[in-house]
Formats: C-alpha cells, structure tokens, sequence
C-alpha cells in the first residue's frame, strides 16, 4: 500500500492506496484543478460546497464514461457478429471458387479429347460464362476480405477506445472516492464536536 502527501485547495492530505504514487498524485491534481475551477468561478461558495459540486462533477463524467463504454461494447458485439457473418461468407465463396475451378478444370480436359466443331462452341461458351462467374466470385471474395480488414481495424479501434474508457472510469471512480473522503475531512475540520472528539 502507497501512502504520499498531496496538497488539495491548499490543504495537506495523506492517501493510501494500492496504485502507485504517480497516479495518486495525478487524481490529487485533477481534484485540486477542478475544485479551484469551481471556487474561482462562484468565489462565494465554502470549500464544502465546492467539493461537493466537485464531486458531482466527477460523477457526472463517470457516469458519462459508463454509458459511452457500453455504447462501445454493443458495437463491438455487432462488430464481432458481423466479421463472424463475414468469414462464413467468405467461406462459403471459396467453396463456390473452388467448385468452379474443378468444373473449368474438367470442361477444359473434355474440350481436349472432342473434335467436333460445334461442341467444341458450346463449350468454350460455357467456359466463358464459368470464367465471368469466376471472375464475379472472386471480385466479391475480394471485396469481402477487404471489408473484412476494415472491420478488424476498426475492431481494434473500437477496442483500444474502449480500454481507454475503462480507465477513465476506474479514474474517475478514484476521484469520486477521492472526494467523499475529502469532504468528510472537510466536515471534520469545520464541526467542533468531531473535532475535539
């Protein structure tokens, strides 16, 4: 457990906490930067007041920051719906790509073995067609891939961003606990009774 002296609103005060010393004080300067926003911009308002605005304030981002996690995390199910959509369609393209491969592959050893001119017509007609298809199967194969790709990275986008607000949110729940222990530091400070108890 970590134990350092931070200065808040002008105020010394002891943290303790399983976090290391760089973001205790990183939470201790958020917290004194937001309550001299607030005090500076209403100067009329006691310390307790201010730090229970403050707080609010801290809640208010939390919240917001749960809200856009979970906004996150329902895109990243379609997200990982949609690539799954994707790689049995893809699947199943090369299936068909295949399929036509070995049907071109046979057209073409039967073409070899007839003579007969007409046939011959027919068949080369049909290996034009079967090349069109092939061509249309693999452009889509393409293009699928290719999206495919584009929703991996934006994937990881939407990952890191979400691991971003998970951080965020375990920051901003330290700050709101960061500032009931404060405030109730607060109330101690100015209540004689508890004071002198």
């Amino acid at each position: 457990m970590n134990v350092i002296t931070v200065t808040i609103n002008g105020v010394e005060y002891n943290l303790r906490g399983e976090e290391n010393e760089e973001y205790l004080h990183k939470v201790a300067r958020y917290v004194d930067k937001r309550l001299k926003t607030i005090m500076d911009s209403n100067p009329k308002l006691s310390v307790a007041a201010a730090a229970i605005l403050t707080a609010l304030n801290a809640a208010d981002d939390m919240f917001k920051c749960d809200l856009a996690y979970e906004e996150l995390q329902v895109k990243i199910d379609k997200l990982l719906d949609t690539e799954k959509s994707l790689k049995e369609e893809i699947e199943s393209l090369r299936k068909q790509l295949k399929y036509l491969e070995d049907y071109n592959f046979e057209l073409q050893q039967k073409l070899k073995n007839i003579t007969s001119k007409q046939y011959i017509s027919e068949k080369e007609e049909e290996l034009k067609k079967t090349k069109a298809e092939m061509k249309i199967v693999e452009e889509s194969a393409k293009k699928y891939l290719k999206e495919r790709n584009l929703l991996k990275n934006e994937n990881k986008e939407l990952k890191f961003e979400l691991q971003s607000y998970k951080y965020k949110t375990m920051d901003l729940q330290h700050k709101l606990i960061e500032k009931g222990i404060d405030l109730a530091k607060e109330k101690k400070m100015r209540n004689p009774l508890i004071a002198s108890e």
